[in-house]
């Protein structure tokens, strides 16, 4: 009988020791780059008219790592990319505006705006037109 005990609180000892879960540091997570809503912005992707001239607002917050930079380019029919801006951030929460005048022919223009950290880390949102 004493040896069932013994053995009995031998195991509890090790089942409630092994539960408990030190706190573990907050992971690393990305930058937050989202589109302002505002009623004179444009941030979801829409139909819109031939040469048409849009405001495109940008809030970023920094993630894990300080933000290096930050880049704005265009794909026009799921063509390649073309950089359109390029800048250096030194401050957090960033903010960015953008004024698009859409082509003057049909079809779709993605919009990508994309931050990279100090360590190398990209994070993109992009924003899709059709032109008509």
């Amino acid at each position: 009988m004493n040896n069932l005990l013994t053995a009995t609180l031998i195991l509890a000892y090790l089942f409630l020791a092994t539960a408990c879960t030190k706190e573990q540091p907050e992971g690393d997570h990305a930058a937050d780059i989202t589109f302002r809503t505002d009623s004179s912005f444009t941030w979801r992707n829409d139909t819109v008219p031939l040469s048409d001239t849009l405001h495109i607002g940008i809030n970023v917050s920094k993630g894990s790592d300080d933000i290096r930079s930050f880049f704005v380019d265009v794909a026009y029919d799921n063509g390649p990319r073309l950089r359109q801006d390029s800048v250096h951030v030194d401050s957090d929460p960033f903010t960015f505006v953008k004024t698009v005048i859409t082509r003057d022919q049909a079809g779709t223009e993605t919009w990508w705006f994309s931050v990279r950290e100090y360590d190398g880390d990209i994070t993109q949102r992009a924003l899709t037109l059709t032109a008509q």
